[in-house]
C-alpha cells in the first residue's frame, strides 16, 4: 500500500491543526513511496515518452487499443455481448481507425448497464464511484480503481509541469468543497500544510470573505492559483480594486469553459497567465494546454479522443461536434466511445511550436446544451461572444432560455450600475449575435451554483429536439 492511500483513511478523522504539525514529516518521504509503485512508473513512462515522432506515438496507441479491445471481449460482460450481437470479431481490430466500428456508449446505457460494464472478477469494494450530474441533471456513476487515480494524478502533474508546477507546489484552491465541515462551519478558508493548499468557500465570495482571502493568500503565498475560471474570476475583480503584493507563477484552470473576457482581465490583474487543462470524471480523455499555446495537446497514451457530429460521423476538420473518449487507465470499468455531452472543434494547426505530436483541440465549449439558440433555431456558441460587459459593473451573470429566439441575462451588479450600462449590454449582445436574438436583461441579488460551486453559464430549458440536438 502507498502512504498516500494510507494518509487518506485517517486524514479526515485527524484534527487539521495535527495535520499540519506532521506535514513536515509527511514530505520527509520519498515521492515513490509516498504516491506508490504504479504512479512512479507512470511518471517515468510520461517523461520517455512525450516527445516521440508521431508515427511511435501513433505505434503505441494502437497497441494499447488492440490489448484494450481483447481485454473488454475477454471480461467485461456489456462488451462481450456488443460485439457478439453486432457482429465484432476481436481479431480484425488492428488500429485505432478501426474504432469507428463500435457503437457508442451513451449515458443512458451506462446508466442502465453499470454493472455489466464492470470487468469480471474486480473487487467491488476496493472501486471508487464518482458521480457527476450529467448534462440532464440526473446523476451519473463511474466506478475508478486506485491504479486509474494514481495514473491520472501523473498526468496532471506531467501537465502543470509545463508552467512550473512540481509535486510539493502550494496553491489556493477555488473549486468545489475542497475542505473540511468543521472548517466551513468556522470560518471561509483552510490551510492544509499536508496537501500544500490554501482552500476558499467559493459558495460565499462576499467582499468580506473576499478580503480574508487576500491576507491568507499574502500570508501563506501559494505559488499557484487553482479553480473554477468564475470564481477565479470574482476574486480577481475585488484584487483590482484591492491591490495584491503576491504574485502566482500561473493560474491552473479546470471544469469551466472559458470565455475571452475572463481570461482577459484574469491575465491582466494577476499578471500571469491562465493554463487550461481538459478532464472529466469518467478518466477518458485528458488534455492540456502548451508553453507555448492555447490549444488542448490531448494526451495520446491516456485515452483516444474523437468528434463526432449529430448524425455520428467522424469528424476530422475544425467543424465543432461531440467529443467521444475511450479510456486506457481504468480496467475495472473500461468505457469504449463514450458521448461525453461536451462540444470541442479540432484545431486546424497541425504542429505545435512546442515538439509534442499531439493531436490539437481547439477549444472546448462546454456541454451540448450549453448553447443559445436564436430566431432560425441554429445554436450561438458562448465563445463566439465578446462580453465587453464584463469589466463595467456587472460581477456575474448567466443566460437563461425556455424561448426559441428570446434570452434572460441574469446578472449580478454593483453600485454604480445604470440604465446607461444595461443600454450597453443589449448593444454588446444584439452585436455578437447579429440581431438573431432578443436579449432582456434582469438584475438579481445573487446568482445560484451547482452544489460543487460551478457556475452554470447557461439555463437552457428547450429540450434537445428544439436544439437540433441528438
Amino acid at each position: 500500500m502507498a502512504v498516500i492511500d494510507f494518509i487518506k483513511k485517517v486524514y479526515i478523522h485527524v484534527p487539521i491543526r495535527l495535520i499540519n504539525l506532521a506535514a513536515p514529516i509527511y514530505y520527509l518521504i520519498p515521492d515513490s513511496i509516498r504516491y506508490g509503485s504504479t504512479f512512479k512508473k507512470q511518471k517515468k513512462f510520461l517523461k520517455t515518452k512525450e516527445f516521440l515522432s508521431e508515427s511511435e506515438q501513433a505505434n503505441i496507441t494502437n497497441q494499447n487499443f488492440v490489448e484494450l479491445i481483447n481485454y473488454c471481449y475477454q471480461n467485461v460482460p456489456y462488451y462481450h455481448e456488443l460485439f457478439d450481437n453486432n457482429g465484432l470479431k476481436v481479431d480484425t481490430f488492428k488500429t485505432v481507425s478501426d474504432i469507428k466500428r463500435i457503437p457508442f456508449l451513451t449515458k443512458e446505457i451506462l446508466r442502465e448497464r453499470m454493472d455489466d460494464l464492470i470487468a469480471d472478477g474486480t473487487d467491488r469494494n476496493k472501486l471508487l464511484l464518482i458521480t457527476s450530474s450529467g448534462t440532464t441533471g440526473t446523476p451519473i456513476g463511474v466506478y475508478v480503481d486506485h491504479d486509474s487515480t494514481m495514473i491520472e494524478w501523473a498526468y496532471t502533474l506531467h501537465i502543470w509541469r509545463r508552467v512550473g508546477y512540481k509535486l510539493n507546489s502550494s496553491r489556493v484552491v477555488l473549486r468545489g468543497k475542497h475542505f473540511r465541515e468543521e472548517i466551513i462551519k468556522g470560518k471561509c478558508w483552510q490551510y492544509d500544510a499536508l496537501r500544500r493548499e490554501l482552500s476558499c468557500n467559493i459558495h460565499d465570495m462576499c467582499e468580506d470573505n473576499l478580503e480574508q482571502y487576500c491576507v491568507a493568500i499574502e500570508k501563506y503565498k501559494p505559488e499557484f492559483i487553482h479553480g473554477y475560471p468564475s470564481a477565479i474570476y470574482t476574486l480577481c475583480l475585488y484584487i483590482k480594486k484591492r491591490g495584491l503584493e503576491h504574485q502566482f507563477k500561473a493560474v491552473l484552470a479546470v471544469s469551466e469553459t472559458i470565455i475571452t473576457e475572463q481570461r482577459k482581465i484574469i491575465e491582466e490583474v494577476l499578471k500571469t497567465r491562465i493554463f487550461a487543462f481538459y478532464g472529466h470524471s469518467e478518466r477518458l480523455i485528458m488534455a492540456g494546454e502548451c508553453e507555448y499555446s492555447n490549444k488542448y495537446h490531448v494526451e495520446p497514451q491516456y485515452g483516444i479522443a474523437e468528434i463526432v457530429d449529430e448524425n455520428g460521423e467522424i469528424i476530422t476538420n475544425n467543424t465543432v461536434g461531440e467529443l467521444v473518449a475511450t479510456g486506457f487507465s481504468n480496467r475495472s470499468m473500461p468505457l469504449l466511445r463514450y458521448k461525453t455531452g461536451d462540444l470541442a472543434n479540432w484545431s486546424e494547426q497541425q504542429h505545435c511550436e512546442c515538439n509534442r505530436h499531439y493531436k490539437l483541440i481547439e477549444q472546448v465549449l462546454g456541454r451540448k446544451k450549453e448553447v443559445l439558440i436564436n430566431k432560425v433555431g441554429i445554436p450561438v456558441l458562448l465563445t463566439s461572444m465578446h462580453y465587453e460587459f464584463f469589466e463595467e459593473h456587472v460581477k456575474q451573470f448567466k443566460f437563461y432560455q425556455e424561448e426559441i429566439g428570446k434570452v434572460k441575462l441574469i446578472a449580478t451588479v454593483d453600485m454604480n450600475y445604470s440604465d446607461e450600462d444595461e443600454k450597453s449590454i443589449l448593444k454588446t449582445l444584439e452585436g455578437d449575435t447579429r440581431g438573431s436574438i432578443d436579449f432582456e436583461v434582469v438584475i438579481v441579488n445573487e446568482l445560484s451554483a451547482k452544489s460543487s460551486g460551478k457556475r452554470e453559464m447557461v439555463i437552457q430549458k428547450l429540450d434537445t429536439r428544439q436544439m437540433g440536438i441528438r
